[in-house]
C-alpha cells in the first residue's frame, strides 16, 4: 500500500474506469474491447489502499451493476473480472512470482465461470455440448442485436452471423480450453497494464525486477502437448474432445513463451519502442508469424534461446 494520500490515487484508477464506461456508452464494440481492462483500476485501488478497500470497491461495482442492469451482468462481472482483480492483486501484494500471479488470476475466473455453467446445465436434460451450443447461439444473437443498434452494415452483420454458425459447434467442444485461454489472455494484458502504470506513476514496490522476457514453461509440458495431439488425431468421442482442449491450451502457452523469447531478443538488442510495436503488431495480426512464435516457444525447450538454464535471474522481490 502506498504511503499518504496522493490525488493520482483517485484520478488514475477511477479515471480509467470512467473511460471504460464512456467507451462502452459510445460504441458497444469498442466497449467490449475496453472492458478487458476493467481489472486494472480495481487492482490499482487494491494495491494502493489495501485489501479491505480493494474488496469494498469490487463489491461496490458489482452492486451498482446489480441495481442498474440486473443480476446477470453483476454475476458476469464478478465471475470474469472481480475475482480476477482480487486474485491478482492479492498475489501481487504477497510478492508471488509474476507467472503464478497470472496463472492464479486466470484460473480463478475460469473455474468460477465453469461452475456457473454447470449450475445452469442442471435440470436441462441436455448434453454439455448441446447446452453450450444453445448458450453460445443465444449470446451471439444478443451481440448481433447490439451491433444492429450501433449501425453496423448488413454485410458485417451477415459475416458475423455466418462465422458464428460455423464456429459454434467447435467452440462448444473446446469451451473449457477457450475459457481458460481467454482468462489467460485477460490476466496477461491486465498484469502488464498494471505493471506499466505502477512503475510509471508509483514506486517500484511489487514489480521491481519482474522480467517478463524470462518466462519459461516446465519442460514436462511438451509431453502434454504430444499426448493431446495424439488423442486428437487417433482418439474418438470424449478422448478426442479432451485432446482438442489440451492441445489448444498447450499451444497458447507455448505462444506466450515464444512472445517472451521475442521480447528477450528485442530487449537484448536494445531496439526502440516503435520496433517493438511493429513486431508485436505483426505477430498478433498475421497467423503465419503467430505460428513461428509458437514454434520458437516450443523449440526453446531444446535451443534455450535466452540461456535461462545457465544464467541466474536478476534479484527480484516478485
Amino acid at each position: 500500500m502506498t504511503d499518504g494520500f496522493q490525488p493520482r490515487d483517485y484520478f488514475i484508477p477511477y479515471g480509467i474506469f470512467l473511460a471504460i464506461v464512456l467507451m462502452a456508452f459510445l460504441s458497444p464494440s469498442l466497449g467490449m474491447f475496453a472492458g478487458v481492462f476493467i481489472p486494472v483500476p480495481l487492482i490499482l485501488v487494491y494495491l494502493q489502499r489495501g485489501k479491505i478497500s480493494g474488496l469494498v470497491t469490487i463489491t461496490g461495482v458489482a452492486l451498482v451493476l446489480l441495481f442498474l442492469v440486473g443480476p446477470q451482468l453483476a454475476i458476469a462481472f464478478i465471475s470474469a473480472y472481480g475475482i480476477m482483480a482480487a486474485t491478482m492483486a492479492e498475489a501481487t501484494r504477497l510478492s508471488v512470482p509474476f507467472d503464478k500471479t497470472i496463472l492464479f488470476g486466470a484460473l480463478a475466473p475460469a473455474v468460477l465461470t465453469g461452475l456457473l455453467v454447470l449450475v445452469g446445465m442442471s435440470g436441462e436434460g441436455e448434453s454439455p455440448v448441446q447446452f453450450l451450443e444453445k448458450a453460445l447461439k443465444e449470446e451471439a444473437e444478443g451481440y448481433l442485436e447490439i451491433l444492429k443498434k450501433s449501425g453496423e452494415s448488413p454485410e458485417s452483420l451477415k459475416s458475423f452471423n455466418d462465422f458464428m454458425e460455423r464456429a459454434t459447434p467447435l467452440l462448444a467442444r473446446i469451451f473449457p480450453a477457450f475459457l481458460l485461454v481467454s482468462s489467460l489472455v485477460g490476466a496477461v494484458i491486465n498484469f502488464l497494464a498494471v505493471r506499466f502504470l505502477w512503475l510509471r506513476f508509483y514506486s517500484r514496490k511489487y514489480f521491481e525486477g519482474v522480467d517478463i522476457a524470462r518466462f519459461m514453461l516446465p519442460d514436462v509440458l511438451v509431453w502434454v502437448l504430444i499426448s493431446s495431439i495424439g488423442s486428437l488425431m487417433m482418439g474418438m468421442g470424449l478422448i478426442r474432445t479432451l485432446g482438442m482442449n489440451f492441445a489448444f491450451v498447450s499451444l497458447f502457452l507455448y505462444f506466450f513463451q515464444g512472445l517472451a523469447v521475442v521480447a528477450h531478443i528485442l530487449k537484448a538488442k536494445s531496439f526502440p519502442a516503435w520496433v517493438w510495436v511493429i513486431v508485436f503488431g505483426l505477430i498478433l495480426l498475421n497467423p503465419m508469424f503467430m505460428g513461428l512464435v509458437i514454434g520458437a516457444g516450443l523449440f526453446d525447450i531444446w535451443a534455450d534461446f535466452r540461456k535461462i538454464r545457465v544464467t541466474a535471474p536478476p534479484a527480484s522481490t516478485n
